[in-house]
């Protein structure tokens, strides 16, 4: 067992310990002190029973001729004496033949039982009891062996053999009982200790997999208690672990994808420059321009999207007219969407409220989707931006303006749907940078839009087209 192990079964076995010792002391001294009261109690009340037939006896015959009848008749155990003065102190009857016509004080009899006639004194009691040496209180009599102890008015601790050996069979049965409880304590204790060390022991060598790299290893949930509670959070914590890791992993693929291609290409255009296999011409110089524009707009979304994950995304928002800043993004592809045949829609709303955003963020966004929209709709098609404002909604729970950018482009597959906001993602897998590009454009435009405290999604039809929504909430305050 682990060292939590026994600090825990030692404490429960010390706390059970010392209740149940605490306990048998306390029933030991209280049955001890009651069973006495009870004895002595009784001892009184057959004693003064005693003197009582005593009484009726000599007021019957009105002498002590025949007492040592009457007393063989009145002692009640073998382990029992008693013993009858006269009023002079001369004692008349022994149950023992012991002290007869003896005075009482001369054999140290004193405290008797007074025997009453009528309210008169006629003499007095004296009632022992047997306790081989081992008995207490007043009137020790005898020799080394039998020892004869008085039952006097103050004498409450005096028991004979008999109810001695009761009260210690009785006092030895609970401290056999708490050293019982005392053992089952300790194995219960035990067992209690294994069922709460258990889990702990699975967590550690749960967190000993994830730490040597196995970010796959899941604990079993044995319980519905805290400890349950912490596996399924440990469990979970290790699940992020394992997609972070592979988000990681995945984003270094595709990081070395992306910086790989334009790198070679100006790196075969260089080659061939030096080896005089190209000519230092405009055409071979505005290639490599274009891989250094591409690098450098990806190391910048590389940047962007960074920042903006971490928190660190710096924002500088002022109170902005949204459907103008929409136009003004709408107008800037007008010529590319000529280009390509494609017809642009700009749906405006008037007296729309003002937003607190950051204009340059904001527009970077809705150039991300427009970009999308347009790479992915054929000729002939039509792009459609619209703009509203909007109570709340299933996908938004405030008050806000709701943009939306549709296209009659291919659509997405529903399998692609909840991925493509994801870094590097693409709905194609043949990674062609002209139909592609470099794969963060939905990603960075769906940060720069949470970074607002705003929402992002898309609805798609496979053949249809794409609409996607931005949600912006409007500043009530």
């Amino acid at each position: 067992m682990n060292r939590l192990g026994w600090k825990l079964t030692g404490t429960i076995l010390l706390v059970v310990a010392v209740c149940i010792s605490l306990m048998a002391i306390m029933v030991n001294l209280i049955t001890t002190s009651e069973f006495n009261r009870y004895v002595s109690q009784s001892n009184m009340s057959r004693i003064q029973n005693i003197a009582d037939s005593i009484g009726d006896f000599y007021n019957t015959e009105k002498n002590w001729a025949e007492i040592d009848e009457v007393i063989d008749t009145l002692v009640w155990s073998a382990n029992a004496r008693i013993v009858v003065a006269d009023n002079s102190g001369v004692i008349v009857g022994d149950s023992e033949n012991e002290w007869l016509a003896e005075y009482s004080d001369a054999v140290g009899l004193d405290n008797g039982t007074p025997i009453t006639v009528s309210g008169n004194s006629v003499g007095e009691l004296f009632v022992f009891t047997s306790t081989n040496g081992s008995g207490k209180g007043s009137g020790h009599m005898g020799g080394q062996g039998q020892q004869w102890v008085q039952y006097t008015d103050n004498s409450n601790m005096i028991l004979d053999i008999t109810q001695q050996d009761f009260i210690e069979q009785v006092n030895r049965a609970i401290w056999i009982s708490a050293i019982i409880g005392i053992a089952v304590a300790l194995i219960l204790g035990f067992l209690l200790t294994q069922y709460l060390i258990n889990p702990i022991k699975a967590l550690t060598g749960g967190a000993g997999h994830i730490a040597g790299g196995d970010l796959g290893y899941r604990v079993k949930v044995s319980s519905g208690d805290e400890i349950g509670e912490l596996t399924e959070t440990f469990n979970t914590m290790a699940s992020r672990l394992e997609a972070s890791e592979q988000t990681r992993k995945q984003l270094m693929a595709d990081i070395t994808h992306e910086l790989k291609t334009p790198l070679t290409v100006i790196g075969g255009t260089v080659d061939g420059i030096i080896d005089g296999v190209f000519n230092p011409d405009l055409k071979h110089l505005g290639t490599i321009k274009e891989q250094t524009v591409m690098l450098t707009r990806l190391i910048e979304d590389l940047r962007d999207i960074s920042l903006a994950e971490t928190g660190q995304l710096k924002l500088e928002k002022t109170y902005s007219d949204i459907s103008e800043l929409t136009g003004q993004v709408v107008m800037q592809f007008e010529k590319s969407a000529a280009e390509k045949g494609l017809q642009l829609q700009f749906n405006d709303m008037p007296a729309l409220p003002k937003l607190l955003i950051d204009p340059a963020r904001i527009k970077q966004a809705i150039t991300n989707l427009l970009t999308n929209a347009i790479r992915h709709t054929p000729a002939n098609g039509t792009i459609s931006i619209s703009i509203e404002d909007r109570n709340k909604s299933e996908h938004f729970g405030k008050k806000h303006i709701l943009i939306s950018v549709s296209d009659t482009g291919e659509g997405i597959p529903p399998e692609h749907l909840p991925h493509i906001f994801d870094r590097f993602y693409r709905a194609k897998t043949a990674r062609s940078r002209n139909d592609g590009g470099t794969g963060l454009g939905l990603a960075i435009a769906s940060q720069m839009i949470q970074a607002h405290g705003g929402s992002l999604w898309a609805e798609s039809e496979p053949g249809t087209g794409s609409t996607f929504f931005i949600a912006l909430p409007i500043d009530i305050g």
